[in-house]
C-alpha cells in the first residue's frame, strides 16, 4: 500500500486551495450549478456544498449524471455564471462551457489523472484535486475536498464529516486489515468525534445492523455472504435461535444486532466467523471485514438507517442503482419524513432480491460458463438491471466466482440488451483492458451507452447487435492472448537473425 502519511504542508496547501475557490463563489454572490457523476461519494460533496451555500445564501441546483453524454445539450437549458464539477476531468467538459470566459468553472476530482494535470496551468478552470499536491487518490475522497470547502463556510463545518467518512469508504480508502480509515480521512474522523458528531466503536459489521431485525441483517447481508444464510430468511431465524440469542425485547420489539449485549454480540461474532470459515472459496477478506469499527451519526435517531454509516452509504449505493438521486440528495441534506421513507419503501426488495439472486447463483453453480477467454453468466431469466452490479461486486469479493478472468454478465430485456464487465486484476495489471475496446463500438454506433469505470462497467446495446459485440471482443481477446506470443516468438526470432547475420559480416 501506497504511504499516506501525509505532511501538514500539504493539508494546508489543500486547504488554502479550497479557501482560494471559496472566495471566487463568494464573489460572485449568484445561483450555482453543482454537476456530478451519481455515486455516493460525490452525492455526499454535493450535499455538503449545497448546506454550506446555503449558509452564505448562495443558491445551488444539482445534476447528476449516468455518463457525460449529452453534457452540452443538457448545460445549454440553464444560464449560470459558476459550475461546479464533480468527479469530471477537464476533457469531459463540452466546448460550450470551456470557451465562455465569463464562466467560472471550478473542478473537484480527488482522481485527477496525471494528464489532466498539465492542463491545470494552461486552464482557466479553478482545480481542486489531489495530483497537483502529490498526493495518493486513496488518501481523500471527493466528499472529503467538499468538507474541506465547507471549513472555510462555518466555525460547524465538523457536521459534514459524517458524509465525508461516508464518501470515504464508498471508495474503499481503508485498511482492509482492520478496516479502519486511511489517509485524510483520519483527520476528519477525529474532528468529527472531537465535536461529538461521530461515536466509534467496535462490532460486528453488517449493514442493517442499526435498523433490521437480527435475522433480517443476516438475510439481506450480500458482503460478506454467508452461505446458508444470506437471502434465506427461515435459516437465519434458526442460525440466531440456535444461539440462544433473544428475538425479541421484553416489550416484544424485536432486537437488532445493535441492541445485543456484549456477550450476545461476542456468541454471534463467533458463530458467523465459523461460518465463513465453512467455506473454502471464502475471502479471507470477508472475515477481517466482518469485526470493525462502526462509525455511528450520533445525531440521528436510533433504529434509522441514516444512523450507522455502512447503513447510510448502503441506502445511498441502492439509490444510485435505481437513480434515485433526487430522493438519495433529499435524504442527505436532511429529510427524515416523507421522502426518507419513499426511498426506503423503493429499495424494499432491493437487497432482497440481490440476497435471493446470490443465493440462486451459489446453489446453481452452472449458470456460470467457463469460455476461453472470460467467465459468462447469462442472467435474463434471473438477474435484474438495478441489482446486478451489488450481486457481481458480492460474488467477486466474497471469492464466490474467482476472478482470474474477466466476469461478463448479459441480460437481455424488450429487444436491449444490458452487458457488464468486470474486469480480472491479471488483465489490469498487463495494461489489456476490455473498457478500451469500447470507443470503437461506440464509433460503428453498436453500444448505445456505457456506465462505469474501467474495472466494472456496463454497457447498453439493441439486441440485433449483441453477436457483433461478442465476436469483437473475442477478437481482442485472441489478439491480447494469442497476438503477444506471436508478437515475442517473432522478435525472438529477429534477435537470433540479427546475431547470425552480425556473426557472417
Amino acid at each position: 500500500m501506497v504511504s499516506l502519511d501525509i505532511p501538514i504542508e500539504k493539508i494546508r496547501l489543500i486547504k488554502s486551495k479550497a479557501k482560494e475557490i471559496l472566495d471566487i463563489i463568494k464573489s460572485t454572490n449568484k445561483n450555482v450549478l453543482i454537476v456530478s457523476f451519481g455515486n455516493p461519494d460525490n452525492l455526499c460533496s454535493v450535499g455538503i456544498l449545497m448546506q454550506s451555500l446555503k449558509q452564505l445564501n448562495i443558491g445551488s441546483h444539482a445534476m447528476f449524471l449516468d455518463n457525460n453524454r449529452n453534457l452540452e445539450k443538457r448545460l445549454k437549458r440553464f444560464e449560470y455564471s459558476t459550475f461546479i464539477f464533480i468527479g469530471l476531468q477537464i476533457s469531459d467538459l463540452p466546448k460550450y462551457i470551456t470557451e465562455k470566459e465569463e464562466i467560472n468553472i471550478i473542478l473537484i476530482n480527488h482522481e485527477m489523472s496525471p494528464k489532466e494535470e498539465k492542463k491545470i496551468n494552461e486552464e482557466r478552470f479553478k482545480i481542486l484535486s489531489l495530483v497537483q499536491f502529490e498526493i495518493p487518490i486513496e488518501a481523500i475522497s471527493n466528499s472529503g475536498l467538499a468538507y474541506y470547502f465547507a471549513e472555510g463556510f462555518n466555525d460547524e463545518y465538523q457536521q459534514y464529516s459524517g458524509l465525508a467518512i461516508i464518501g470515504a469508504i464508498s471508495k474503499r480508502q481503508i485498511n482492509p486489515k482492520n478496516q479502519e480509515l486511511i489517509g485524510l480521512n483520519t483527520m476528519i474522523l477525529n474532528e468529527g468525534k472531537g465535536e461529538g458528531y461521530i461515536v466509534e466503536t467496535k462490532g460486528t459489521r453488517i449493514p442493517g445492523r442499526e435498523s433490521q431485525p437480527i435475522h433480517l441483517a443476516l438475510k439481506y447481508s450480500i458482503n460478506p455472504y454467508f452461505a446458508g444464510l444470506t437471502g434465506n430468511e427461515s435459516a437465519c431465524t434458526a442460525f440466531v435461535s440456535r444461539l440462544g440469542i433473544r428475538m425479541e425485547d421484553p416489550d416484544g420489539n424485536l432486537r437488532t444486532i445493535a441492541s445485543l449485549e456484549m456477550e450476545e454480540t461476542q456468541k454471534l461474532n463467533d458463530a458467523l466467523i465459523s461460518k465463513l470459515m465453512e467455506t473454502e472459496t471464502q475471502s479471507v477478506s470477508d472475515i477481517y471485514k466482518l469485526i470493525g469499527p462502526i462509525y455511528i451519526l450520533s445525531k440521528e435517531t436510533e433504529k434509522s438507517q441514516a444512523r450507522n454509516v455502512e447503513e447510510f452509504l448502503w441506502l445511498l449505493d441502492g439509490a444510485c442503482q435505481l437513480k434515485k438521486y433526487s430522493l438519495a440528495l433529499a435524504i442527505i441534506l436532511g429529510d427524515r419524513a416523507n421522502l426518507f421513507d419513499q426511498l426506503i419503501r423503493d429499495l424494499s426488495n432491493y437487497h432482497g432480491k440481490a440476497s435471493q439472486i446470490i443465493e440462486d447463483i451459489v446453489n446453481n453453480p452452472e449458470k456460470i460458463e467457463d469460455k476461453t477467454y472470460f467467465r459468462f453468466i447469462d442472467g435474463t431469466s434471473f438477474l435484474d438491471i438495478e441489482s446486478t452490479s451489488l450481486v457481481i461486486n458480492a460474488l467477486v469479493e466474497s471469492g464466490i466466482i474467482p476472478i482470474d478472468v474477466p466476469l461478463i454478465s448479459i441480460i437481455k430485456k424488450e429487444k436491449s440488451c444490458y452487458l457488464f464487465i468486470y474486469e480480472s486484476p491479471q488483465n489490469i495489471q498487463k495494461g489489456f483492458l476490455i473498457y478500451h475496446t469500447i470507443p470503437e463500438l461506440e464509433s460503428q454506433k453498436l453500444v448505445e451507452n456505457i456506465l462505469g469505470d474501467e474495472k466494472f462497467f456496463r454497457i447498453s446495446f439493441k439486441e440485433d447487435n449483441f453477436e457483433k459485440i461478442m465476436e469483437s471482443m473475442n477478437k481482442s481477446f485472441e489478439y491480447h492472448h494469442k497476438g503477444k506470443k506471436e508478437e515475442k516468438k517473432k522478435k525472438k526470432k529477429n534477435q537470433k537473425l540479427k546475431g547470425i547475420s552480425k556473426k557472417y559480416r
